[in-house]
């Protein structure tokens, strides 16, 4: 058996586990945070041992060579597999308080953590597949296993907003998956073979060959359909519904890795398509007009929420906007943008982390209903003060490493986009930094009134294993931010660029 099938080992026993009807609650907590470390030390002795500090592809295995690791799969599974890990030891507090105060059950406990870890097999198998049939089943498997989770309270709002994130997200991998048989038609058209059609190398070795005029309409349909599941504006209105009313740790997942995946495998599309165009500025422009309507929104929805999940939620929708935007400026911004992916996936799970323990605390996740929080909930509040100054790009932050970087290209590439791009990212952080300033400091700054704390939750907040967590993620945040601005960090994060763009 090849060594790197040891990926989905854990996840597979995690998610078996869960459907033994026996197992206790607690034991199944505890060996599904052991099964999220396990595959974080895997992924990171894959990563180390071969793969994301090497160019070109390190493996190609199973049936047929079916999946691939190189650099691109590496940064990928580092990036699921450290939040798999995060998840799940958060997830030993908060579905232990749930199940403690009767808001689910053993039953429903067995149905987070098994749809959890399938969750994390379809990540997993995503950011492997050199087959272009395997991941989009793959893209599919994220939606499956997450609606029920979606609709996990069972609550009105819940309900609705998992049909709304299963018809979208459904019909989005719809119409990917046109565009994916368009270019298996290109690809016979241009010679090869049925099986050398739908494998992701095969093709790109082959793209410069591939019909300009049909690579074209399938881009299209790709990036629509899948353009849905990352969340572009206008196909983002499932977002904000199924992050908010998810468990706060699979809110994390959602934001900090299913739209990763999404966005990633867009990239690998576009990269068949100029190869095919022989330019990258056709390409480009999709992502220019969407990222900056993704951008757009959500700076000027931020002035007017008083709910901090949405706040989040819309905030995954401004960073998958400014994510587009560093491609749409051209191949060098491809770097920008893995800069920016991997800060803001340890940023915002770190804030969903810190607002599920407000929502286990307070049972509200409306801004006007809290008491100040820096007063009474120090340890929570001040880690969740660090992720979103670290999240709103201040320096220190992989994310101020990834703007400095996008506006220093735009300006000599763009400079009527940049322009417009940072006027946009100045309201969006007025935005955001008021409504943190609210919830920790003084509600009335959103023209509310202070609320003190009941009496269940005015006792002092003690130190939580969320609180680990979130701490790690700012100690991560703060190490990535050094190293993106040295010669190594920058060469590692080109190496993977490479893979996913014809010129760097």
């Amino acid at each position: 058996m090849p060594i790197q099938l040891l990926l989905f080992l854990f996840p597979v026993l995690g998610a078996v586990l869960a459907a033994i009807p026996g197992v206790p609650s607690k034991a199944l907590r505890q060996v599904s945070a052991i099964v999220g470390v396990a595959t974080f030390l895997i992924v990171g002795w894959l990563s180390y041992t071969g793969g994301f500090f090497q160019e070109g592809e390190v493996a190609s295995f199973f049936a047929g060579k079916v999946l691939r690791l190189d650099a691109l799969a590496c940064f990928l599974l580092l990036l699921v597999s450290v939040l798999y890990a995060s998840v799940m030891l958060v997830s030993v507090r908060y579905m232990g308080e749930e199940q403690v105060e009767g808001i689910v059950d053993a039953r429903k406990n067995r149905l987070y953590y098994g749809m959890g870890h399938l969750f994390v097999l379809s990540m997993l198998l995503a950011a492997v597949a050199n087959h272009v049939g395997v991941l989009w089943f793959a893209l599919e498997a994220t939606t499956l296993s997450t609606t029920l989770l979606v609709a996990f309270y069972r609550k009105e709002g819940g309900v609705e907003a998992a049909w709304k994130y299963v018809l979208l997200c459904s019909t989005g991998i719809a119409l990917g998956l046109i565009g994916v048989l368009m270019v298996g038609f290109a690809a016979t058209q241009a010679g090869l073979s049925p099986q050398e059609a739908f494998n992701l190398a095969a093709l790109r070795a082959s793209a410069g060959s591939l019909s300009p005029d049909l690579m074209r309409w399938a881009f299209v349909f790709l990036f629509i359909g899948i353009g849905t599941k990352v969340g572009f504006v206008p196909m983002h209105t499932w977002l904000p519904d199924a992050h908010s009313k998810t468990p706060s740790p699979i809110s994390a997942f959602l934001s900090g890795t299913l739209l990763n995946c999404a966005f990633v495998t867009i990239l690998r599309f576009k990269d068949l398509v100029d190869f095919s165009l022989n330019q990258t500025w056709w390409t480009e422009r999709f992502f220019l007009v969407f990222g900056l309507l993704s951008v757009a929104l959500p700076a000027f929805i931020f002035l007017g929420l008083r709910n901090y999940k949405r706040l989040l939620a819309y905030s995954s929708v401004e960073h998958m906007g400014l994510m587009a935007i560093c491609v749409g400026l051209g191949p060098i911004g491809v770097v920008p943008m893995l800069m920016h992916m991997a800060g803001h996936t340890l940023a915002k799970s770190g804030l969903f982390f810190g607002a599920g323990e407000w929502l286990l605390r307070y049972k509200t996740t409306k801004i006007d209903l809290l008491p100040r929080l820096m007063r009474t909930d120090t340890r929570t509040a001040g880690l969740f003060l660090a992720l979103m100054l670290a999240l709103l790009a201040v320096p220190l932050s992989p994310l101020f490493a990834s703007e400095y970087f996008l506006v220093a290209i735009g300006i000599n590439l763009n400079k009527p986009i940049t322009f417009i791009f940072m006027l946009l990212l100045v309201l969006a952080f007025v935005g955001m930094m008021r409504a943190t300033f609210a919830m920790l400091f003084d509600p009335t700054m959103l023209g509310t009134e202070s609320h003190e704390p009941s009496r269940e939750a005015a006792h002092p907040e003690g130190w939580r294993i969320t609180h680990g967590v979130m701490a790690v993620h700012v100690v991560l945040l703060v190490a990535l931010g050094y190293w993106f601005f040295t010669a190594e960090g920058f060469q590692v994060l080109s190496r993977v660029a490479k893979l996913i763009t014809s010129t760097v």
